[in-house]
């Protein structure tokens, strides 16, 4: 009783010290109540932004006619999505071995520890190369297992909210979709999912159970349904040790057999799913022969594959699940069309793919501008537009928020 009585006078203490030091406020109680409003919805009309009145409208028979909107770009058959976490002296290793093979990763960082001064200049030329910076605390507070009161005092504005601000105030990232549970603390507990919710980010990443092993293989292959505390398939990287709170330092396996990775990306590529997968990069080994480039090499490169960081893959479901496309009168074309939604573009800043049947190869213009044919390939941008033929289908692939002309 005395020891249970101790531990919650300590908890007390650390809660009243953050208080006194300004990094828990009033603010962070009261967003434990506060239930998070949708992202980046604007109001008004969107058709209306785009200039169409009621009379354009039309269900006209036309030659060409929308099909449905693609669940990833380009009509991609399977995603592949990395996350490495903390702020290492060896991560301008680990991006450059995912640049030679093509992957595109979320960088999650602690942005105030000593190494980010360093490491700001590699990360903008990630950012410039289709990486996403994601915010994983400004500290990195951590405790295993962790308690509600540790989460209150942990996981407050000072480190959600100022983890954004650091990033965006040293990059041109226009935002930072996504955020990490530093050690997975507090990713289980519904009032600090809505917390990071209420931040403005778009999907929390979790880290289960890593006392339990559950970290290893969440295999998930698809997208979470509870986006703040999202899921991965797989970690890739070595052992390492785990301090427990009152407990001895403990290993804790890591997945390194590279024909067993290599099994559970073919089996998530075969079911057309979502393959993510979490390193850190100071537990990889480097170089052809290592374990990591070895995976990489296995899984970077393939034409059917949409390569695409943690944030901007959930920023592109909501795109996919809230843009309208509608049929307007051809006029002079010989077909058109709007695509439009009232999401924010600052934050919703990707492009979808958009399916229609043609009866004949056909020149596409959208607001204006003629759409270049690309050949089917590995997509590695969640952006841009272009147009591809399947048959007698045209895959086009723009941002929404535009008139689309068929001539």
């Amino acid at each position: 009783m005395h020891r249970w009585l101790a531990a919650q006078y300590t908890a007390v203490a650390a809660v009243v010290r953050s208080v006194r030091t300004g990094r828990l406020s009033w603010r962070d109680v009261a967003d434990l109540a506060v239930w998070p409003s949708p992202v980046g919805v604007l109001s008004g009309d969107p058709l209306a932004r785009l200039g169409v009145v009621p009379d354009e409208l039309s269900e006209a028979a036309t030659p060409i006619r929308f099909v449905r909107t693609s669940r990833y770009l380009n009509g991609a058959s399977a995603v592949v999505t990395h996350m490495v976490d903390d702020a290492s002296p060896d991560l301008p290793t680990c991006l450059d071995a995912m640049d030679a093979h093509r992957i595109k990763s979320t960088v999650f960082v602690n942005t105030r520890a000593s190494v980010m001064a360093s490491l700001w200049p590699r990360l903008r030329r990630a950012i410039a190369d289709g990486h996403e910076i994601g915010a994983h605390s400004r500290t990195h507070p951590c405790r295993v297992p962790d308690t509600f009161f540790f989460c209150l005092r942990a996981l407050t504005r000072y480190e959600i909210d100022g983890s954004r601000r650091d990033i965006l105030e040293h990059t041109e990232q226009p935002y930072v979709w996504a955020w990490a549970y530093p050690c997975g603390n507090c990713a289980g507990r519904s009032f600090f999912q809505r917390k990071v919710a209420r931040a403005g980010y778009l999907v929390g990443r979790a880290y289960p159970g890593e006392l339990q092993l559950q970290h290893l293989v969440p295999d998930l292959q698809t997208y979470d349904s509870n986006p703040h505390a999202a899921r991965y398939t797989q970690v890739v990287q070595r052992d390492s040790t785990l301090i427990a709170r009152g407990k001895r330092a403990r290993a804790i396996p890591g997945r390194t057999h590279v024909p067993t990775l290599n099994a559970k990306f073919d089996e998530v590529h075969a079911a057309g799913g979502i393959y993510s997968f979490l390193s850190h990069p100071h537990l990889l080994d480097y170089g052809r022969s290592g374990f990591y480039e070895q995976h990489l090499a296995h899984i970077g490169g393939r034409p059917d594959v949409w390569y695409v960081p943690l944030g901007p893959l959930y920023a592109h479901r909501t795109l996919v699940d809230t843009t309208a496309v509608r049929q307007l009168v051809s006029w002079d074309a010989r077909a058109r069309f709007a695509v439009f939604n009232r999401l924010d573009p600052k934050i919703y800043n990707g492009s979808i793919t958009l399916e229609f049947q043609a009866d004949a190869p056909a020149r596409v213009i959208a607001n204006g501008k003629e759409v270049a044919e690309r050949a089917v390939g590995p997509i590695t941008l969640w952006t841009g537009e272009y147009f591809r033929r399947v048959g007698e289908s045209v895959l086009l692939t723009i941002r929404p928020n535009t008139i689309v002309e068929f001539r």
